[in-house]
């Protein structure tokens, strides 16, 4: 978020005067999946899946938030989801509604459900996935998309998706927008070293607590 106020400014009050063209005009279309009875565990590698809102609602994609889908179900292939779709939330909470988050890996065979929407761009559209992702999840732009919702504050909300259609979508030059998302993936390489070292310091701490157990911490190797 630093880096996109330093970069863009806020973009509701959009003291940079960028243009702005309603997000429509810059989608090819808007698709979404079903939700039929899943069983409630998690598909396992070589099953289908169905996506839950909590692989979206934390505005990062989470792959492991699904449940297997049996196997006599009927689905549709083409609601499959795949690297570089943007994902958004369309009902939940009026807290958690409007939740985006961009897909850059996923396990194969995972299902949208009818409640996550697909943005798909044109492929002349004036903005880049990353810029766009970082666009609907800044603070003051989401609340102005929640405030489309409808259903009353003790229900579930819901974001049509002729209102989503109609949301003004602030345009900075495309270099500037590249150069953002150079430097979300600079970022992202960074987090994924870090994460792969805890993995291997976790490894290797469970390696030495069970070898204390076992009384074999001071053997020879």
């Amino acid at each position: 978020q630093s880096i996109f106020l330093d970069m863009f400014g806020d973009p509701v009050s959009n003291a940079r005067s960028w243009r702005r063209r309603k997000l429509g005009e810059l989608l090819e279309n808007i698709d979404s999946g079903k939700s039929p009875k899943c069983h409630n565990v998690p598909a396992r590698e070589g099953e289908w899946g169905v996506l839950k809102l909590g692989a979206v609602t934390s505005c990062e994609y989470l792959p492991e938030e699904n449940k297997a889908l049996p196997s006599a179900e009927d689905f549709n292939p083409a609601h499959e989801v795949h690297p570089g779709d943007l994902l958004f939330t369309r009902k939940n909470t009026p807290e958690l509604v409007a939740a985006c988050a961009l897909v850059h890996e996923t396990p194969p065979k995972l299902l949208m459900p009818d409640l996550i929407f697909r943005l798909n761009l044109k492929e002349d559209s004036p903005v880049t996935k990353n810029y766009l992702h970082r666009l609907l999840v800044h603070p003051t732009k989401r609340r102005k998309i929640q405030g489309l919702a409808g259903g009353s504050a003790s229900s579930m909300s819901n974001i049509s998706k002729s209102r989503l259609l109609e949301v003004p979508i602030e345009l900075p030059p495309v270099d500037i927008q590249k150069e953002f998302d150079s430097r979300i993936r600079s970022i992202q390489d960074l987090k994924t070293k870090h994460q792969t070292h805890l993995s291997y310091l976790d490894e290797l701490f469970a390696s030495v607590q069970q070898r204390a157990f076992d009384g074999t911490l001071w053997d020879d190797p």
